[in-house]
């Protein structure tokens, strides 16, 4: 009877369309989801490697020929699983135009934030290894006639040599810290992601008005929910 009700329970998750092209997903169970994500950020810096992402071309199955790229530049938010009171730690990563290299860029996360709640970010391996600064505003709204509230989180990424030779690179921009509410329900929550601005390399700079973005996505999930053992990882 308890694997039927989970069942049904499971079912009524809202669950949002994916995105075509390369995402990333965590399943990390109750809080051992801080403790996961900071093993694994360890263990890419000690090695000098990125969290994995899929490449943005790939072979088709049986030897065609390859699947089209999706356009760049791009900036995309991971996707990830946690638990009532779990921590977070979600990916925000950016794949650069290689004919126009990007000094700045400020991005934009739009979320239902009642169980979600935004802590920090922490630079990626990328903007580490290139001395880019990256700052945070978080601006809460306030509650809908649902009792709904949604909150605006800005990510802005900036080199800091005045005149840089090389734009921001490809690869992990930072890590996004949330806590989920110990009072919350399943329910999948988007993360919705748009750039505001973003200036070239050129002296002097210039805009660059066409960002492409792809959407994160929380899932949250009860204990009874998830089978899987408390602390791996994976991507698909």
């Amino acid at each position: 009877m308890k694997a039927e009700s989970s069942n049904r329970l499971w079912k009524q998750i809202p669950r949002l369309p994916r995105q075509s092209g390369w995402s990333f997903r965590l399943r990390l169970a109750g809080g051992s989801v801080l403790c996961g994500g900071l093993f694994l950020a360890g263990m890419l810096g000690a090695s000098g490697q990125q969290a994995p992402r899929p490449a943005s071309g790939t072979q088709a199955a049986g030897g065609g020929k390859e699947t089209p790229s999706e356009p760049v530049p791009r900036v995309a938010v991971g996707e990830i699983n946690g638990t009532p009171g779990a921590s977070l730690m979600i990916p925000l990563y950016f794949t650069p135009d290689p004919q126009n290299p990007l000094r700045s860029l400020t991005v934009e996360v739009d979320y239902v934030s009642n169980n979600l709640k935004f802590q920090k970010a922490s630079r990626g391996l990328v903007t580490e290894q290139a001395g880019a600064d990256v700052s945070t505003t978080l601006t809460d709204g306030k509650p809908d006639a649902k009792n709904v509230t949604r909150s605006k989180l800005r990510i802005s990424v900036a080199l800091m040599e005045k005149d840089p030779k090389q734009g921001i690179p490809d690869g992990l921009l930072a890590y996004l810290l949330f806590q989920i509410s110990m009072d919350a329900k399943p329910f999948a929550i988007k993360l919705n992601t748009a750039v505001l601005a973003a200036e070239n390399i050129k002296n002097p700079p210039q805009k660059v008005a066409k960002v492409n973005t792809v959407p994160g996505l929380v899932v949250i999930e009860t204990p009874d929910m998830m089978p899987e053992a408390t602390c791996f990882f994976f991507t698909h």
